[in-house]
């Protein structure tokens, strides 16, 4: 959904609720869960990820920041949620401001990643009926087990969806690289702030 002013988060979850219970808009529910090191034919590829420090106190910032979807970037985006949920089926919309204009993106859970014995945290996002692209996302820390260090991984595949992002998918690139630098800084900002 594309609007010329921010929506109100009633207004969003009215999005939310109309497509709640739609399937996702791939095929390729899970596969991001594992690591990927080429896309399903027709999908970009995307991996990108940073270091955030050493340590549990940093791991669990981290992990605190993904369960309030922190990682999305709040100069130009902010997460609705239907409910306070944080787990498979959860629905959310993604509002985002871009070109002069905003787009209301739903998304459902697909699952979450909860391996404290692996030191890893996450959860993998389907796109839903609405979405400017089709495709699924993983948001994952990890803190490896010797010295500590913590970093936050995202991979995602991707295609444009909608007529508009299909007509100007370069410029559907220039918002996944804006939202690729926003949620790397965010999570580092987090991470040093607790």
């Amino acid at each position: 959904m594309f609007s010329l002013r921010w929506p109100t988060d009633e207004r969003v979850r009215r999005v939310l609720r109309a497509v709640a219970e739609a399937a996702f808009t791939h095929p390729h529910a899970g596969v991001t869960r594992g690591d990927l090191f080429e896309a399903p034919a027709g999908y970009a590829l995307d991996r990108y990820g940073v270091e955030l420090g050493r340590g549990d106190r940093v791991f669990e910032a981290a992990r605190n920041a993904l369960r309030g979807f922190e990682n999305y970037p709040g100069s130009f985006t902010r997460v609705v949620r239907l409910d306070d949920s944080f787990e498979a089926g959860t629905v959310f919309g993604t509002v985002a401001s871009h070109f002069g204009f905003a787009s209301v993106n739903p998304c459902r859970i697909a699952c979450v990643i909860d391996e404290p014995e692996a030191g890893r945290f996450g959860f993998c996002l389907g796109t839903l009926p609405g979405h400017g692209a089709s495709g699924e996302e993983r948001f994952l820390v990890s803190m490896e087990p010797e010295g500590g260090l913590v970093r936050y991984e995202v991979q995602a595949i991707s295609k444009p969806a909608v007529w508009l992002a299909r007509l100007g998918r370069p410029a559907m690139r220039r918002v996944q690289a804006r939202f690729r630098s926003g949620s790397c800084e965010a999570m580092q900002r987090l991470a040093r702030a607790d």
